[in-house]
């Protein structure tokens, strides 16, 4: 039966529990990365801006020729009577 040093048994287990500190950090590391994959405030957005918004809307323009004109009655004192 040989007999192992006492060094050598404290190198064995340094190295050891080195390797299973390292595998449990390693392992840590992957559960926090699946647990908290999403992040909101790294994917926030303040919402379309205004080439989306030139794209996907109609509004209407408000130019001289695409209003309507009114008739404005030739009473003076400022009643509107439909003719």
């Amino acid at each position: 039966m040989t007999k192992i040093g006492a060094t050598a048994f404290t190198g064995f287990a340094n190295r050891t529990a080195e390797f299973v500190s390292d595998f449990a950090s390693v392992i840590h590391n992957l559960a926090m990365d699946v647990r908290d994959s999403y992040r909101p405030e790294l994917h926030y957005m303040r919402g379309p801006g205004p080439k989306w918004r030139a794209k996907h809307q109609s509004w209407p323009r408000f130019d001289s020729g695409s209003l309507p004109t009114t008739r404005q009655h030739p009473d003076v004192t400022g009643a509107y009577t439909p003719s």
